[in-house]
């Protein structure tokens, strides 16, 4: 971090590759269009590059990127006209997924990724950091500017919803 707080544009490389997937995942959460992503993604990487001199606690970094893509989504979404995603438009598909199911556990996982879309915004952002980028509470907390336990409270409530929806038995 030290060395891209002096401009080393080899060692921002570094921070690009451990936070694109959660940058992603912001962006996803808020704005549901693949097509918007890659912008977004790269639009977040350059502002925080440019706004590193900023930075107070470069521990907190993560934090100041999740928060600027997702200022960026904000204003996009206000400049387009367009309220933030309709639940149906969020899009978890994996790239070059086949729209054929095949078998019962990739139905599942069709209809599970379906329900994740439409989700409230504050219970699809914490899932998706969670579960598809795989960060913890604590990170998650950072992100969105919450509590570890606000983090776990709305991952909670994503479950018995995604249960209820999917018609899930409690202990299964």
């Amino acid at each position: 971090m030290s060395q891209s707080l002096s401009g080393s544009r080899e060692a921002f490389g570094l921070l690009v590759v451990r936070y694109s997937r959660s940058v992603r995942a912001v962006c996803l959460a808020r704005v549901g269009r693949t097509g918007d992503l890659d912008d977004l993604v790269q639009e977040a990487f350059l502002r925080a590059f440019q706004g590193l001199s900023r930075l107070e606690d470069p521990a907190r970094f993560g934090a100041f990127l999740h928060r600027i893509a997702h200022n960026l989504c904000v204003d996009r979404l206000r400049r387009s006209g367009r309220e933030p995603v309709a639940v149906e438009d969020v899009d978890l598909a994996l790239p070059g997924e086949h729209e054929a199911v095949l078998d019962v556990r990739e139905e599942r996982l069709a209809k599970l990724r379906l329900q994740v879309g439409r989700l409230p915004l504050l219970l699809r952002e914490a899932v998706l950091l969670f579960y598809f980028d795989q960060r913890n509470l604590a990170e998650i907390g950072q992100v969105l500017g919450i509590t570890a336990a606000a983090v776990s409270q709305r991952l909670h409530r994503a479950r018995l919803h995604l249960r209820q929806v999917l018609g899930v038995e409690e202990g299964a």
